[in-house]
């Protein structure tokens, strides 16, 4: 009898059917502890001291026992409608979602380039003087200026000829307008940005201690003194050190977050089947592959 137990066919749908109810049972118990862990919030001491630590951070105080309750109140309320919105797939396709996530990944690059490169003083000084023409210091005036309406041109002139007779500005001029009678040795930038373009142009051909004028600008007419004139120069490093430490961990992030960027690019199959998209973006998108 029990040799042809194998063979016979209750026997066979016995089996399978104790097989398939084993592995159903198993699964079941396994999406089971899933669907368990993924209602499971657990907040514990990291992660409690990590919310507390924000709190402060941004509060500036101790934070008081209803505090407590009140950040972990507020951590709950997100995690809950965090993981339900994933459930319900509302992370598709949203833009701000993908913007912070790709936030994020250029953060990691970020922190990449701090391992890859950091800052020592060689490699700074290397910066400095690979990129000399962005660290030189403009053209830049020292200067005092007296202002004169467009229509008080004849008061301009008599005034300009007893400044070069060594008289003093008229103290009804003085700062008038609220534009300062000295200005310091200032960029041409700056200048540019407070009087205009034509203004900057005109003070180089004017001579250093010499009252010289009038040119004009966008607040009428001005008499010039020139007193000091400073040349496109590089700056000493050590003048400088700070900024260009600045300047090195900016570019560093960006060469991280773009040498990341083509390593990631080169996994995918980029294909542009849209209409009216630029030729030479599909040529450079295929030869990266």
């Amino acid at each position: 009898m029990w040799s042809r137990l194998p063979r016979d066919p209750l026997v066979h749908f016995l089996v399978f059917g104790a097989l398939i109810f084993g592995a159903y049972f198993g699964l079941g118990k396994l999406d089971e502890h899933a669907a368990a862990t993924d209602y499971r919030i657990v907040i514990d001491q990291a992660q409690l001291d990590h919310l507390k630590a924000l709190w402060k951070l941004q509060w500036k105080r101790d934070l008081a026992a209803s505090d407590v309750s009140a950040i972990i109140d507020r951590y709950l309320r997100q995690e809950v409608f965090y993981r339900e919105a994933l459930k319900m797939n509302l992370d598709q396709d949203d833009e701000i979602i993908k913007r912070r996530l790709a936030q994020k990944m250029e953060a990691a690059a970020n922190d990449l380039s701090t391992l890859m490169k950091p800052p020592t003083e060689a490699r700074l000084r290397d910066f400095f003087h690979s990129r000399e023409e962005f660290f030189m210091l403009p053209q830049a005036y020292a200067f005092r200026q007296v202002l004169f309406t467009v229509d008080e041109q004849e008061a301009g002139e008599v005034t300009l000829a007893a400044l070069r007779q060594g008289g003093s500005i008229p103290p009804e001029r003085k700062n008038k307008l609220s534009l300062p009678e000295r200005y310091p040795l200032t960029p041409v930038n700056d200048l540019d940005n407070a009087f205009g373009g034509d203004f900057v142009a005109s003070l180089e051909a004017l001579p250093v201690g010499y009252w010289s004028g009038p040119i004009r600008s966008g607040y009428g007419w001005h008499l010039v003194l020139i007193e000091d004139k400073q040349t496109p120069k590089l700056p000493k490093f050590e003048d400088v050190r700070d900024y260009v430490a600045r300047e090195y961990e900016y570019q560093s992030e960006l060469d991280a977050q773009e040498q990341v960027y083509q390593n990631l690019l080169a996994k995918y199959e980029i294909v542009i089947t849209a209409d009216n998209s630029p030729a030479d973006s599909k040529t450079e998108l295929a030869s990266k592959r």
